[in-house]
């Protein structure tokens, strides 16, 4: 398959949580950025690392590290703007009809690129997309205290009965530019569920989160 494989991280300033995560210090004065910007370097599969963003700071971050930059609408950098609209803004500044790998930053534990980009490229047309997945067989209540995926009483079955189910980890999404564009998203409606483990879906979206896997990215990387 001679197709076009790009990354994308896509990166914004206006963290409500954790004010300038993306750049602040993560680890031995790496940040956040940098740390991904090193990952899908490692990997030996893009033919092209974009970051997209709508301030001269992560432009200037861009020309450092040798990647490029793509220009967004500062709109499309805020958080009241749909999502939906978000992806299209940012697939529209993506030259030509690549296959788009969706890298984000609050995921630095997360550098598998290589496998999921094979993992998707060996799937042909059996599915549209990937998605990295974490899988779970755990008992979840809703807000009323009612099961959602068994039967709290006499029933409870054991865990390894329950149906498992997957959570969305936000690590990397792959799918084609032109299919983002038409479903106004990361992924369709046949994803591959690309597996990873606990590690990898850490997601860095609190001021804890971000203490919490600092110091687990600098356990392994001492290890």
């Amino acid at each position: 398959m001679n197709q076009e494989i790009v990354a994308l991280i896509p990166v914004r300033e206006g963290s409500q949580r954790v004010k300038g995560k993306n750049y602040i210090d993560f680890s031995q004065g790496k940040s956040l950025l940098d740390v991904k910007i090193e990952q899908l370097k490692s990997a030996d599969c893009f033919d092209h690392i974009y970051i997209s963003s709508d301030n001269e700071r992560t432009q200037r971050i861009a020309t450092e590290q040798g990647v490029e930059f793509l220009l967004r609408d500062s709109e499309a950098c805020g958080a009241d703007m749909p999502w939906s609209e978000v992806v299209c803004s940012i697939m529209n500044t993506i030259p030509r009809d690549p296959i788009v790998v969706w890298a984000l930053t609050t995921s630095p534990l997360f550098k598998g690129f290589n496998k999921a980009v094979d993992a998707f490229v060996r799937c042909g047309k059996a599915n549209d997309s990937l998605v990295a997945v974490l899988p779970k067989k755990s008992f979840f209540l809703n807000k009323y205290g009612r099961g959602i995926n068994y039967n709290p009483g006499c029933w409870h079955p054991y865990s390894q009965q329950l149906e498992t189910l997957y959570e969305v980890t936000g690590a990397c999404f792959i799918g084609k530019k032109s299919d983002m564009l038409k479903w106004r998203y990361w992924f369709g409606v046949s994803p591959i569920l690309f597996e990873v483990d606990q590690y990898e879906s850490i997601d860095v979206d609190t001021p804890s989160d971000f203490e919490f896997a600092k110091k687990l990215y600098e356990g392994l990387s001492d290890g």
